[in-house]
C-alpha cells in the first residue's frame, strides 16, 4: 500500500483520519503505513476521530501506578491522568518483550477518544544489531494491532455500538450474525459462506443502531480467514456457535441472550458510563432480533440450515 503523510479509514461508518509528522526528520519516501486488510476502509470525508502520528521521541509523561485503570497483562495498559485544566487524558501504553522493558509506543487522545497523538520509540531502534529489524523507509505502521481496536472499542462505548467477537454475513441483504470465543468455528462458518454470500469478517464485527434498526459492519482485524468488507447489514439474526453432532438452533431470549452476546463482546472493563450504555444496548438488540444457540457440523450443509431457519 502506498506510503502517505495522510489518510482516512471509515470503520462501521466512523472515519479515522490520520496525519504522520514524518517530514519532521525522516525520509522523504515514508510516512503512514496500513496493513493490507485496510484497503477496502480507505476513504474521504470529514472525520470523526483525527490521530496525529508522531516520530520525534517519546513524550515525557509521568505514569503513576495509581493512575493505571487497566493492565491488559500482556500487551498494553491504560493510564488516566489529568491534564492542568482538569480534562482527563487517556493514555495507551503498549509494551513488547522484544522491545525490552520501555514503552515501545504511547498513545495520547482526549476525554471522548476523538483527538489523539501516537508516540513510537520503534523508530530509534532501527539501527541497532539486537535482531530487531526495522524498514522505515516503508513507514511505522502506528495503529497496529492491538491500539486501532482499541481505541474503536473505546468510541463505540460513548454511545455509538459495540464490538462482538463473531463472524459477520451479508447474505443478499441477510445479516447473519455468528458470535463466539476461540474454537467455536467463526473461521469455519466464514469458510462454508465465502462462496454464497459476504464475508464481513471472520472475528470482529461491530453492532450499531441506525434509523431504528441494528446494524453490523465488517472491520480490517480478521482471524485466519483474511476476506474482510467494509460494508453494512441490518442484522436479521443472532446465532451463538457451538459444535454439535447435527445443524439443530435453539431460542434464547432475555437476559440469557444479552448475557451470551456480552460475554463474546470486547468491553471497556474499566469505562462504568460505557458499560451501563453496552448493557442497554445488548438488551435492546436482543429483544429486537432473534437469538438461537447453534449447534452445527463441519460441512456447509449449515448454510442451507441458516436460509431455511424461520422460526
Amino acid at each position: 500500500m502506498k506510503d502517505q503523510n495522510h489518510l482516512s479509514v471509515r470503520i462501521a461508518d466512523i472515519v479515522l483520519s490520520v496525519f504522520s509528522d514524518w517530514s519532521m526528520g525522516g525520509p522523504a519516501s515514508a510516512g503512514i503505513r496500513l496493513e493490507e486488510s485496510y484497503r477496502d476502509f480507505l476513504c474521504t470525508g470529514e472525520p470523526e476521530v483525527t490521530v496525529r502520528t508522531c516520530y520525534g521521541g517519546m513524550p515525557q509523561i509521568p505514569l503513576r501506578h495509581e493512575d493505571r485503570v487497566f493492565d491488559s497483562e500482556s500487551l498494553w495498559s491504560l493510564y488516566q491522568i489529568p491534564s492542568c485544566a482538569g480534562i482527563w487524558r487517556n493514555i495507551f501504553v503498549l509494551r513488547s518483550p522484544i522491545s525490552g522493558p520501555l514503552p515501545y509506543r504511547i498513545a495520547v487522545f482526549d476525554a471522548d477518544f476523538t483527538r489523539g497523538e501516537v508516540y513510537d520509540r520503534m523508530t530509534e531502534l532501527r539501527d541497532t544489531s539486537d535482531g530487531f529489524p526495522i524498514d522505515i523507509r516503508h513507514g511505522v505502521s502506528l495503529l497496529e494491532f492491538p491500539l486501532s481496536e482499541l481505541l474503536i472499542m473505546c468510541l463505540l462505548a460513548r454511545g455509538r455500538g459495540l464490538m462482538v467477537h463473531s463472524c459477520g454475513i451479508d447474505d443478499g441483504g441477510q445479516g447473519y450474525l455468528f458470535a463466539g470465543n476461540s474454537t467455536h468455528g467463526k473461521t469455519t462458518m466464514a469458510r462454508f459462506w465465502k462462496d454464497q454470500a459476504v464475508v464481513l469478517n471472520d472475528d470482529r464485527i461491530v453492532l450499531r443502531q441506525r434509523e431504528g434498526r441494528f446494524w453490523m459492519y465488517g472491520t480490517p482485524w480478521h482471524g485466519d480467514y483474511t476476506g474482510v468488507s467494509p460494508q453494512g447489514v441490518p442484522v436479521e439474526r443472532i446465532f451463538f456457535l457451538q459444535h454439535a453432532g447435527a445443524n439443530a438452533a435453539q431460542r434464547v431470549e432475555g437476559a440469557v441472550a444479552a448475557s451470551m452476546l456480552l460475554s463474546r463482546s470486547f468491553l471497556p472493563l474499566w469505562d462504568a458510563e460505557g458499560i451501563r450504555f453496552t448493557l442497554e444496548f445488548c438488551t435492546q438488540l436482543v429483544a429486537d432480533v432473534p437469538c438461537y444457540e447453534l449447534g452445527f457440523v463441519p460441512d456447509d450443509s449449515v448454510v442451507d440450515f441458516v436460509r431455511g431457519f424461520n422460526h
